[in-house]
């Protein structure tokens, strides 16, 4: 019978390290902030690390996770990277904990990424269908077909004709039947109707991803400051 052994401390570190770098691929990759700038992490560590990590060594300690993260010995360092290759990080760098890495920081760099992918996947579908042109076979796409009024139309659930409210309401209370198909609307409710969304209604993805690019950073600005002190050391400098 085989049992599960738990990764040592020693490999719970390097599993650490190695989803840091994958986060540094991730921020790379995204769209950059203002000055195209962009973030980068370290993993630092406090003076007293040296100590825990020779008595887990010593005790042969096995863990599933860091136990060093109640202890507060490790902190990931956010710090940006600008053009030219030089950074900032004693200047503006920010600490995160390896709990705020794993819950806000990794998973919004991976949906960023991923939203990437999709967008980029999504305009080269766009470039392969037939787009409407003109300015007039737009605004008649949003026109109600009785009234011709350009507004929000709502489409009836059982034929999946569109109309503006204003039509529905003076069909619906004049004969009971749909204009186009003569459908009946007896049962049909007005919390039946699906709603008719156009352009105007929706955000585009790119939108969307400089509002989370944005809420990121803003994240990553609210962290504590980092100071470059011998409380904290990179951690690389210790290992390597």
């Amino acid at each position: 019978m085989q049992y599960y052994q738990p990764p040592s401390f020693m490999d719970s570190l390097k599993a650490l390290e190695a989803d840091i770098h994958h986060a540094n691929v991730l921020a790379a990759s995204i769209p950059k902030g203002n000055g195209q700038d962009y973030l980068q992490m370290k993993l630092v560590y406090s003076k007293l690390a040296p100590i825990f990590l020779f008595f887990f060594q010593w005790m042969d300690y096995s863990c599933s996770c860091l136990p060093s993260s109640h202890f507060n010995l490790f902190r990931v360092l956010v710090y940006k990277v600008h053009t030219n290759g030089k950074s900032d990080m004693y200047s503006s760098g920010r600490k995160a904990t390896v709990r705020e890495f794993y819950s806000v920081i990794l998973p919004s760099l991976q949906r960023l990424h991923g939203d990437l992918v999709e967008a980029k996947i999504g305009e080269e579908n766009d470039d392969n269908t037939e787009m409407i042109s003109s300015k007039e076979e737009l605004e008649r796409e949003h026109e109600c077909g009785i009234c011709l009024e350009s507004t929000t139309k709502m489409v009836l659930p059982n034929c999946c004709h569109a109309m503006c409210i204003n039509c529905y309401n003076d069909w619906n209370t004049r004969s009971e039947s749909c204009p186009f198909c003569r459908g009946s609307l007896k049962r049909v409710n007005s919390g039946d109707l699906w709603v008719l969304t156009c352009s105007r209604d929706v955000i585009d993805m790119q939108t969307i991803n400089r509002e989370d690019v944005l809420r990121l950073y803003l994240f990553v600005n609210n962290l504590p400051q980092y100071t470059p002190d011998a409380v904290f050391l990179m951690y690389y400098d210790y290992l390597f």
